[in-house]
């Protein structure tokens, strides 16, 4: 089953996982000694286009240092291999310096010392490491050879620490290539316990299944990698041992300059079905990309590039997301403060950039090409668009949710966005569909679905608790004049809007929107007629019995402070507003609307279906014949603002500070 995007599911369950020597029929051709920086066709589509920086198989990624001699203690200054120990060495944090041969060897934490630099020489290292606080990871490249850690697809972790002796804080990772580890699914092969502080620098993560590469835990840095090939993810950014204040998971979170590509090799993201196009049960991971190891996996709403929960302060700036199976970028279960800027996603099965029941958002800046062409057919009759925003905003009525206040999210310069989240500034070239505002009139507290209620006044410690709302929601009213709700319950609150995520207060401006059904198969005919689409609506329903069928269509439409301009469509996109299903044409999308609330006769609420006109996108323009415009991708250098950037190795200070612009 697909996701489908009015409530896609969460829970995965492994039911069997294939470790060494797996074999599949049907999977000749795959291999793991392709060539990871090659582009090629993939999850999005075969059309060529503008790409993003290239990582995978750079020279980014080829080490420093140059030691290849005996394994052993060393001291700073040993020609080709890592300083430590004082200012302007590589690694100041350092104490110790160990260099390790190449061969089979899993090292324990009791083996391992805190704030040691450990070499991995050139050549093949067979094991895994538990980490202590401080310690440094780095590889090194001699005779045209890097430094590789592999699992054999027998290990869980590549590398993990033991929290019995408490948090192993600030471990960095740098230079080395990580592959074939066995993560089980919603599991990774880096820093599982999700311990803070660790940084991944200019290193390769691939071909870990059917599990993700990495937990980006607070205060984590991913800068410069390529995470690839993964059986789930690239990255997740979940599993944290250290919580912030309001959201509980993690914050101060940095990813800058990756490339992340084709991850979801084990189709978690699940089968497709178009009967128009021929699809019955059609595997979207191709088959050169099906791994062998990663057993029989079945889920459905977990998988993609990466994927944030309950973190607050992400910074997500100059990446390059392509052809992953599911989401390019996806912030899912009550995220507070992200940004998405100068990045480039494309081809990607499903969307581009998801935020689900989440608050306070920033994408700016973004090139988004040729993403949802495989899953859009799949789900032909809704807006399957490049931004899809669902039930998440920036909240002004209920106390609101603030920027991070955790001491790390200042001294790094984290911004937020309490008074309103903006989509501005984008370059959306032949996707799915474009800008999507969706509100599901059934998602709040307590439906039996997500398991957590809502940040605002406070979030658990509030009167918006699962308790709370639990409690004071079946009584919950709303004004019919106002579209707010009203004061009921025990404490009396606005349990109405306090116990449901919103999507409120979003700005849609300045983007530019390219579309050519020509270029995307199957576009704008019976196999997928909602293809090309924008717009903003709810479905019939709400959060209690006294909820009047249109109640959560009017708000998101007309009440919640949500608002298009100054947009540029190139081609013939169309537009869907108020209710699901009830598509409008430019006319009534753009024009005034007259005395009265709109979309109120009995008529219009027992069809279901509204003319508008919606007052939206004032100061856009609009042609119905593409121009044939293919804007280039803004490109950003990944070590912009770095420490590489700045002309020194990875390491260096743990003050992010400096890297801010």
């Amino acid at each position: 089953m697909r996701v489908h995007l009015t409530r896609p599911a969460l829970a995965v369950l492994v039911v069997g996982l294939l470790l060494a020597g797996a074999a599949a029929v049907g999977l000749r051709s795959w291999s793991e000694h392709r060539t990871a920086a090659t582009p090629g066709a993939g999850a999005g589509g075969a059309a060529a286009g503008p790409t993003g920086t290239p990582v995978c198989g750079a020279g980014t990624l080829r080490s420093p240092y140059s030691y290849a001699g005996a394994a052993g203690p060393y001291t700073s200054g040993t020609p080709g291999l890592p300083t430590f120990g004082g200012p302007g060495t590589d690694f100041p944090g350092a104490t110790a310096g160990q260099v390790l041969a190449s061969g089979t060897a899993d090292y324990q934490n009791w083996q391992l010392g805190p704030r040691t630099v450990y070499y991995l020489v050139p050549g093949v290292h067979y094991g895994s490491f538990s980490a202590n606080a401080g310690d440094v990871f780095v590889g090194g490249w001699a005779n045209g050879a890097g430094s590789v850690l592999d699992g054999q697809y027998s290990r869980r972790t590549a590398i993990d620490s033991n929290i019995s002796t408490g948090e192993q804080r600030d471990v960095t990772i740098a230079y080395l290539t990580i592959q074939r580890f066995a993560p089980f699914v919603d599991q990774t092969a880096v820093n599982q316990t999700g311990a803070g502080g660790w940084k991944l620098l200019n290193s390769t993560l691939r071909l870990n299944v059917p599990g993700g590469g990495m937990f980006a835990a607070s205060d984590s840095v991913l800068r410069g990698n390529c995470l690839t090939e993964n059986g789930q993810y690239g990255f997740q950014s979940a599993q944290t041992l250290t919580g912030d204040d309001l959201t509980g998971g993690p914050y101060n979170v940095w990813i800058e300059g990756n490339e992340i590509s084709r991850n979801d090799t084990c189709d978690l993201s699940g089968l497709v079905d178009n009967a128009a196009l021929g699809w019955k049960g059609h595997n979207p991971v191709p088959a050169e990309y099906r791994n062998p190891h990663c057993g029989t996996v079945q889920g459905d709403g977990n998988q993609g590039g990466f994927k944030l929960w309950g973190t607050n302060g992400v910074m997500i700036r100059g990446n390059w997301i392509h052809h992953n199976w599911g989401v390019g970028g996806w912030a899912d279960t009550n995220n507070a403060n992200t940004t998405w800027t100068r990045n480039t996603i494309t081809d990607n099965e499903n969307g581009a950039i998801w935020e689900e029941i989440s608050y306070n958002f920033s994408i700016t800046d973004n090139y988004l090409a040729r993403n949802n062409l495989t899953d859009g057919p799949g789900n032909p009759r809704f807006p399957m668009p490049a931004i899809y925003v669902s039930e998440s905003g920036s909240d002004s009525a209920n106390g609101g949710v603030p920027p991070c206040g955790m001491p790390s999210c200042a001294r790094s310069g984290m911004p937020g966005y309490p008074s309103g989240s903006v989509i501005a500034r984008n370059t959306l070239v032949d996707n799915g569909g474009g800008v999507f505002l969706w509100q599901s009139s059934n998602r709040h507290c307590n439906d039996g679905f997500d398991g957590v209620c809502t940040l605002m006044e406070k979030g658990s410690a509030g009167p918006f608790s699962m308790s709370g709302c639990a409690k004071n929601l079946p009584g919950a009213r709303v004004d019919r004049t106002s579209y707010r709700g009203r004061l009921t319950g025990s404490p009396a609150d606005d349990y109405w809007d306090g116990c449901m995520w919103q999507t409120q207060n979003v700005s849609v401006t300045h983007n530019h929107i390219v579309f050519d059904p020509a270029h995307i198969p199957g576009c704008g005919t019976a196999a997928w007629p909602a293809c090309g689409a924008n717009g903003m609506f709810s479905q019939y329903g709400g959060p209690n019995g006294d909820a009047g069928g249109s109640d959560i269509p009017t708000q998101i439409t007309f009440h919640q402070g949500n608002r298009w301009s100054e947009n540029v469509y190139d081609g013939p996109s169309t537009f869907f507003a108020w209710n699901q299903g009830n598509e409008v044409p430019w006319t009534a999308w753009t024009g005034a609307p007259g005395p009265g609330e709109p979309c109120s006769s009995p008529g219009e609420r027992r069809a279901g279906a509204c003319a508008g006109p919606f007052a939206q996108d004032a100061g856009s323009t609009f042609t119905t014949h593409p121009s044939g415009i293919r804007a280039a991708p803004l490109r950003v250098p990944f070590n912009e603002g770095s420490e590489q950037a700045a002309g020194r190795r990875p390491g260096g200070t743990s003050d992010r500070t400096e890297w801010v612009r």
